[in-house]
């Protein structure tokens, strides 16, 4: 009975995506809900963004971009070829950096950002958010000889942390709270920062723990490296960016992950970055799923029918 009426539900979603793409096919200048919609059908190919240095979430490996946002990314898209009848349905890949990931969505150039982008009430003004499918605390990660317990242990020293990212708030609001004089050197690569925490040329780095965990993975001798205990945040919602005012193809993308979250293949891809050794970097994060998540889940199982 359960399957017979999930079946059902899913066919009514499919026949409403055809209608307001045959809607916004008709009239694409009047509506602006439907605009995304309607350039796929015409264009056959949708825009997506990755980034190079968010290991495990999006890199690029062998020219092709790679990571758990991108697993994903493929499967919603996959997804709504089916919705929307466009089996042809083409992706075309843009690099995008922390300073050109909103741009390239506000100006309409990408019309969904797979890579980990943290919501925050500001950045909801300029895109609009899918339902989160990770969540992650900012902390910071310092060599294991310096025997940094405590953040105040930093005072006065050179930190850094990207620009562009809610972890250089989240840096502030620790400095001002614990009345710090930090310096706080504004990075623009997760990768070359970890290398100048690697040569002591700064003494910690302050970013998304997963980002710090896989980092610390990737460097060949992850025993010389220690992540914060204490956070400078809670965990927090990751998800993708969208075109504000497109409704319809933001309605098919959320009801298409929340279904992708009750699968196999959700868990499947989790296990895979997360679980399970990365090939070919051979490394296993050992990061099972967060409380946050967990919640998230059984939030898609109630809400997905």
């Amino acid at each position: 009975m359960t399957l017979f009426i999930n079946h059902w539900y899913q066919t009514l979603f499919s026949l409403s995506a055809a209608l307001l793409l045959s809607i916004g096919m008709l009239t694409p200048s009047t509506s602006r809900a439907d605009e995304v919609l309607s350039r796929l059908a015409q264009t056959k190919t949708i825009t997506l963004s990755y980034q190079t240095d968010v290991f495990p979430y999006s890199y690029v490996e062998d020219k092709q971009p790679r990571g758990y946002s991108i697993d994903i990314c493929k499967q919603l898209i996959d997804m709504l070829k089916q919705q929307l009848s466009l089996p042809g349905l083409h992706i075309k890949w843009v690099p995008v950096s922390t300073a050109t990931q909103f741009l390239t969505i506000k100006n309409k150039s990408v019309d969904m950002g797979c890579i980990p982008t943290i919501y925050t009430p500001e950045r909801q003004k300029i895109v609009t958010f899918s339902e989160p499918y990770f969540f992650s605390a900012t902390r910071y990660v310092s060599r294991k000889e310096d025997d940094i317990s405590d953040i105040t242990q930093l005072n006065g020293h050179t930190v850094i942390v990207k620009s562009g990212t809610v972890f250089v708030r989240h840096l502030q609001e620790a400095n001002s709270q614990h009345q710090l004089s930090l310096n706080i050197d504004l990075g623009t690569d997760n990768i070359k920062a970890f290398s100048e925490l690697e040569s002591g040329g700064t003494p910690a780095i302050v970013s998304s723990d997963v980002l710090l965990l896989a980092q610390i993975a990737l460097s060949g001798h992850p025993e010389e490296f220690v992540i914060s205990k204490d956070s400078l945040s809670p965990r927090l919602p990751i998800a993708f960016p969208m075109q504000k005012g497109n409704a319809a193809f933001i309605g098919l993308i959320n009801g298409s992950l929340k279904q992708l979250m009750q699968s196999a293949d959700f868990i499947k891809i989790y296990n895979k970055w997360f679980m399970q050794p990365i090939m070919p970097e051979g490394i296993t994060l050992n990061l099972p799923l967060s409380p946050e998540l967990e919640n998230s889940i059984s939030s898609a199982a109630f809400y997905s029918y």
